[in-house]
């Protein structure tokens, strides 16, 4: 996944626009350009199947933010829940970061 984000984050910048791919298990990983940094964001949306509680992902945020914390949850207007993360260029946040990601939606 790590170096798929790095292939969309170089994509974005490149383009100007939001880059973004769907994974086989439904998982979508979206890199929003911005002026200073992307914002990197990774979720399910409504259509994978995958359910995520706004209230569970935030207790689960809030019991360990040192290793959560960076990740900001986000429900879409599809109804999809995604955690998103600013970085300060246009790298994007290593293995264990995006594990962290995942670790919030499950």
């Amino acid at each position: 996944m790590e170096e798929l984000l790095a292939r969309l984050s170089r994509t974005a910048d490149r383009e100007g626009a939001v880059a973004q791919a769907l994974l086989d298990d439904g998982m979508r990983l979206l890199v929003y350009p911005l002026e200073h940094g992307q914002l990197v964001v990774v979720g399910w949306p409504a259509a994978s199947g995958h359910t995520a509680h706004g209230d569970t992902l935030l207790h689960r945020r809030g019991g360990d933010m040192a290793r959560y914390g960076a990740w900001l949850p986000a429900q879409f207007s599809d109804g999809g829940w995604y955690v998103a993360r600013r970085t300060a260029d246009t790298g994007v946040p290593d293995a264990d970061a995006l594990l962290a990601a995942t670790e919030l939606l499950l």
